[in-house]
């Protein structure tokens, strides 16, 4: 290096080593690859689970989407790359989610995938190698064949396997991770295992089938009014309010062409009261088996909010109780989990929710906030009345 060249932007190992300590647990872990399952257009997303009596071995994810060619599948591990960087039209935008991730939870990271009438390639990511500085480059992708024992996980003619080994970041219990995870993934992913919109527009071009350890998982509705596809598909049905509509304006700062974003785009508020039935069978009391299974119970109550058909957060929102104290909404009380709401929103309206750039919450900013929670202030005192 010469005097005048200067040091590197960045340390690439250290900083790779470091964002270890990223917010991410988990389900938001696993959220992010099943998102690139869905870019990818897959019908079907397989996750399967390697354990020892404690602890995760290896995690597998597999799908049917359309593959990676050579020249995707050896960037697809790099930090900040994205063949869809800065898109607000899907769920993926930022190019670090995935991977993120993954080292968030593991050492090791391996992927095979394959397009429509090509071979299957592979590369990886070691970060012991990484460590030891015998590896600064992504590998470029050969061919190889996905491991025989996950094989089936993944699409015969196209799609994608992941493989996560060298497992050392599990912070909750096997028992409960397995407990959490069937409802995180039916809740967050449920529009697209629908395959239908709030008002009933076609997502894709086929529904999303989520299977974990060869179960299917049902899709979770917070507004209890979408039994199809649901654990409960015989269950009567929430009565849903009318919709509630707020024109929001766009913060263009930061994108790469501000005339393609419109200046407004519509936040949806929908709001539901739970069955009268349920409120007043003690088989569905709060604490009962039944309402347990189809969570409502005390640990479910919360508000869902919603990017681009993909819930990115669930539960008590941040601070929503500094805003309108003293006009009847301060706090939760024990008649709140009988109702549900969402709060849909598209991706041009990340920064007026505070998106995180990998997806594991919202906090609206306090204008939005204040206007969300004025809205909603009328439904909330009806239902509870009907309560």
């Amino acid at each position: 290096m010469s005097q005048t060249e200067g040091a590197p932007l960045v340390n690439a190992a250290t900083a790779i080593l470091s964002m270890r300590s990223s917010s991410f647990d988990e389900l938001s872990a696993y959220g992010e690859v099943v998102d690139n399952s869905i870019q990818a257009n897959a019908a079907n997303v397989k996750i399967k689970f390697d354990t020892t009596s404690r602890d995760i071995r290896k995690l597998a994810f597999g799908d049917d989407g359309i593959g990676m060619d050579a020249q995707t599948l050896s960037k697809c591990l790099s930090l900040g790359w994205s063949s869809r960087y800065n898109d607000r039209e899907g769920i993926g935008r930022f190019g670090v989610g995935m991977k993120l991730g993954a080292i968030h939870q593991c050492k090791r990271v391996e992927v095979w995938s394959k397009q429509q009438g090509a071979d299957w390639l592979y590369t990886y990511i070691d970060l012991d190698e990484i460590e030891q500085n015998t590896m600064a480059n992504i590998p470029y992708p050969v061919s190889q064949q996905p491991p025989e024992e996950y094989a089936s996980l993944a699409g015969t003619e196209h799609g994608t396997l992941i493989v996560w080994s060298k497992y050392d970041n599990l912070r909750k219990r096997l028992l409960q991770l397995y407990t959490d995870i069937k409802p995180w993934a039916g809740r967050t992913f449920r529009y697209f295992i629908w395959n239908e919109g709030p008002q009933g527009e076609q997502i894709r071009s086929h529904p999303l089938t989520i299977t974990i350890n060869n179960e299917v998982i049902p899709a979770v509705d917070p507004l209890y009014h979408r039994t199809e596809k649901t654990k409960f598909p015989d269950d009567p049905k929430s009565e849903v309010y009318d919709d509630m509509v707020l024109n929001w304006p766009v913060d263009r700062y930061g994108l790469l062409d501000p005339s393609l974003a419109p200046e407004f785009s519509d936040i949806r508020i929908r709001f539901s009261l739970l069955p009268e039935s349920w409120r007043t069978q003690s088989t569905v009391s709060a604490n009962s088996l039944e309402a347990a299974e189809r969570y409502i119970d005390a640990k479910s109550e919360g508000i869902s909010i919603v990017r681009n058909y993909r819930e990115v957060w669930w539960g008590a929102i941040p601070y929503w109780n500094r805003y309108l104290k003293g006009k009847g909404w301060s706090r939760n009380d024990p008649e709140d989990r009988w109702w549900g709401c969402e709060i849909l929103f598209d991706a041009h309206l990340d920064r007026a929710f505070a998106v995180k750039n990998i997806k594991d919450g919202a906090q609206p900013l306090p204008e939005l906030m204040e206007t969300l929670k004025a809205q909603m202030l009328p439904s909330r005192k009806t239902a509870i009345e009907k309560i």
